[in-house]
């Protein structure tokens, strides 16, 4: 089990909103998210996520509590999917480089938790209206 870290996003009473995918940009690799506060059907912003690599949930879940995973969690998940491969166990020094441009961003949602591996998440008022 991993263990949970602070929170990514300060947001007061994170397990009650509602999170959908909005959008994914495979050229840019950018994956959106709406987030709804309760009973609202109007998003009260959104979540981007920078430089994607991997996402493993449905498309809509309850919490937008966020915490990023310890880095041995993300190399585990990067080796179990083939991002990157075995070899990279033999230089452990390989370890750091990687965890720092990449981040395993995860949310528990009381059913199967939602894993994004991505370089950075932001929360945004509005979408570019150029995508």
């Amino acid at each position: 089990m991993v263990m949970m870290t602070d929170s990514v996003f300060e947001i007061k009473a994170p397990q009650l909103y509602r999170c959908q995918v909005y959008r994914y940009f495979s050229g840019l690799s950018r994956l959106y998210l709406s987030v709804f506060k309760p009973q609202q059907n109007i998003p009260a912003f959104y979540v981007l996520f920078s430089d994607v690599g991997y996402f493993e949930g449905p498309m809509n879940w309850q919490s937008v509590d966020f915490y990023i995973a310890p880095p041995q969690a993300c190399i585990d998940l990067m080796l179990h999917t083939g991002i990157i491969g075995p070899a990279v166990l033999q230089f452990p020094d390989a370890y750091a480089s990687i965890t720092d441009t990449a981040r395993l961003y995860r949310v528990d949602t009381g059913q199967a938790p939602v894993q994004i591996i991505a370089s950075s998440a932001s929360l945004l008022d509005s979408v570019p209206s150029s995508i």
